[in-house]
């Protein structure tokens, strides 16, 4: 039997294939993986049509685990407050709503070249700036071919409707060396904003891509203690 149902949602600029490394060792541990696609590259999206693939998926699931990975914790927060979850966790997150109070460290790494708005609000990586800002850690292969599947992201229309964290159970994984975001910035945000001890992986912004067994075992282990004896 399924140790749990555990949903992946991918952030910007990406679609579910991210997720695909992780998959095979999270169902090794017993856990069914979803993994929705979510048309963040929609101009025409908002928030509820953005996160309808993830409630269809789960559809009358009891229970899952929602992973939420860098700005697809804004996603993953939505999809909880949704449906009813077992935990909810934030991988490398970058989360919507959380505006950093004063003396709250920097957010985003320093000198990250992230892509300007085009005309329509849109924003896309040129290929060979995404390969040495996201995937260096990656093999040469690997990271071209990810920085290929690149899509735009397009902002949603309207406000986030979240000023609350969900009132769920919550981990908060941030990698050490992240490339994009600030690990102290995670660090505060875990404590200071959510209340709870952040936990630490080697590595960059891209666990499941870089080490997926790890990360499995991690988000395994999660499941195994959020179940309960």
């Amino acid at each position: 039997m399924d140790v749990a149902t555990v949903c992946l949602i991918h952030g910007a600029w990406h679609d579910a294939s991210c997720w695909d490394p992780l998959v095979p060792p999270l169902e090794d541990r017993g856990h069914r993986v979803l993994a929705p696609d979510l048309p963040l590259h929609d101009t025409k999206s908002g928030f509820e049509e953005r996160i309808r693939p993830a409630l269809e998926a789960l559809d009358s699931l009891e229970g899952p685990i929602v992973v939420g990975h860098s700005q697809g914790t804004a996603y993953s927060s939505l999809v909880a407050v949704a449906r009813p979850v077992s935990l909810l966790v934030h991988l490398c997150p970058r989360l919507s709503g959380f505006a950093p109070p004063p003396g709250a460290p920097d957010t985003f790494r320093a000198g990250v070249p992230f892509p300007a708005d085009r005309p329509d609000g849109t924003s896309v990586w040129d290929a060979d700036t995404a390969i040495s800002a996201m995937y260096r850690r990656l093999p040469p292969a690997t990271a071209r071919a990810l920085a290929q599947r690149l899509r735009p992201m397009a902002p949603p229309p309207g406000e986030y409707p979240l000023r609350e964290h969900p009132d769920v159970p919550t981990a908060l994984v941030y990698a050490a060396d992240d490339e994009l975001f600030e690990p102290a910035w995670e660090r505060f945000m875990a404590r200071e904003l959510l209340g709870i001890e952040p936990i630490e992986i080697p590595g960059g912004h891209f666990p499941m891509l870089e080490y997926p067994d790890a990360l499995g075992d991690l988000l395994d282990r999660l499941a195994r203690q959020n179940a309960g004896p």
